[in-house]
């Protein structure tokens, strides 16, 4: 491109320069401005076509922000040398088609991408401009690209400057601060024994070989030593005795059904980090896993810091587009085998796919028996009225379209013992439906 810029240049200056020959050859004096002009255009093309230096930075006003948030985002440039026009591309243009930076973010105020021109002199810009926040994760927000095009196409530089900035997008949670019954265990002693349930105490029991999910803490490396086979062996210690609670976040494609910061799986993180801090506040021990099974889960245990353990994984956690349903997970299964915990699964009961896939993910046994794994709490997030709120908002109608009769179907086919609550977000906000879910939490604990 650069080679069929500079040819096109070069040939529109031949003619100048063979009619100044042709004008001293016939000394036409009148015809020697081709010439001045020639040598003029030559010289100030060679004069600018050093590699100019271009020199960002960016600001962002907050690097953690939650989901709807707006973020303030300062972009100064400065350039030295060269002649041209400089285009740029600043967050989150910068990131080009990615789709997860696309739907994650919106441009309220101000452009993403400016184009300055560099003159004879050096060029110091400043750019402000506000995206929000749409969709919760982490993201780099420190990418810039640029590209320097010389005014006679003599130069075109491409390249890019990341500063290695990171913005954090929470998604929203509900602090429920007053009272909403009586949610402790109805039991004060467990109905199991103190030392299957709750976190790692300090009172050492015996030791055992190692299983994937336990702390690299607990490793006795001279019992390893000892091993005849080499197996891995582990310091195994009493537990404390609190309730566990284990939530179960559906990846499936039915998870995306919606709008992209307004899904199932985005209300559905909202609830669990709204669950989580009730269930925390009360004394339970809380986990995450994911079902199909994937690298982000969350141990159970307790206290302010397993909050923001459970926040963490929310942030890493998307969907997957060809599932696989199966219990392979070995470090879940023995969490459940241990502690018999309440097993609370955040789906969106569409189809029989998400049936079929949650009996997959809920039974163990061997042909068409299902037998639970435990006590598990399904909550259905249903998505009819997230499509239907842009659609019915112009027209002032209610944007809750109620529960589905097909829906209900679907819930008989479900093993039994699986406790279904449906939720519709465009009916009933976060902090109603945590008050009308810990009831039935109690109820299994």
């Amino acid at each position: 491109m650069v080679r069929e810029i500079v040819r096109s240049y070069y040939l529109l200056l031949a003619l100048p320069v063979f009619v100044a020959i042709m004008a001293l050859i016939d000394t036409a004096r009148e015809l020697l401005m081709t010439i001045i002009f020639s040598v003029l255009m030559v010289s100030l093309a060679l004069a600018t076509d050093a590699k100019p230096a271009i020199t960002m930075s960016i600001d962002l006003s907050k690097t953690r922000v939650f989901a709807g948030d707006e973020v303030e985002a300062s972009v100064k440039v400065r350039v030295r040398g060269g002649l041209g026009l400089v285009s740029i591309a600043m967050p989150p243009a910068s990131y080009g088609d990615s789709r997860r930076y696309r739907e994650g973010f919106e441009v309220t105020n101000g452009k993403a991408a400016q184009i300055i021109f560099k003159g004879f002199r050096d060029v110091e810009r400043e750019f402000k401009f506000r995206v929000k926040a749409l969709k919760r994760g982490v993201y780099e927000f420190g990418r810039i690209r640029y590209t320097y095009h010389h005014l006679f196409g003599l130069r075109i530089i491409e390249d890019e400057l990341n500063e290695g900035i990171r913005l954090v997008v929470m998604p929203r949670y509900r602090v429920i601060r007053r009272g909403i019954g009586r949610i402790k265990p109805s039991t004060v002693t467990p109905r199991v024994t103190p030392n299957r349930l709750g976190p790692h105490s300090t009172d050492f029991m015996d030791i055992r070989e190692y299983v994937p999910g336990d702390p690299f803490k607990f490793i006795n490396w001279k019992a390893t030593a000892r091993s005849i086979e080499g197996k891995l062996m582990v310091n195994n210690y009493e537990r404390e005795g609190l309730r566990n609670v284990i939530f179960l976040a559906d990846l499936g494609p039915w998870m995306r059904l919606g709008y992209p910061h307004e899904n199932p799986l985005e209300f559905g993180a909202s609830l669990i980090l709204s669950l989580t801090k009730v269930l925390l506040r009360y004394g339970y021990n809380v986990g995450l896993w994911t079902i199909p099974p994937s690298d982000v889960y969350v141990m159970p245990s307790s206290g302010q810091t397993q909050f923001y353990r459970v926040l963490s994984a929310l942030l890493r956690i998307e969907h997957v587009e060809e599932p696989k349903y199966e219990f392979a997970d070995p470090a879940l299964l023995r969490v459940i085998m241990e502690t018999r915990p309440i097993l609370i699964v955040i789906t969106n009961i569409a189809s029989k796919d998400v049936v079929a896939a949650l009996r997959k993910s809920l039974c163990i046994g061997p042909g068409g028996r299902c037998r639970l794994l435990g006590r598990a709490l399904v909550i259905d997030v249903a998505h009819g009225s997230m499509i239907m709120r842009e659609k019915l908002g112009d027209y002032e109608l209610t944007r809750c379209i109620g529960r589905v009769g097909t829906r209900a179907r679907l819930y008989r086919a479900l093993p039994k013992g699986v406790l279904v609550v449906p939720w519709d977000p465009g009916c009933e906000n976060v902090g109603l439906a945590v008050a009308r879910l810990m009831p039935r939490v109690r109820w299994l604990s």
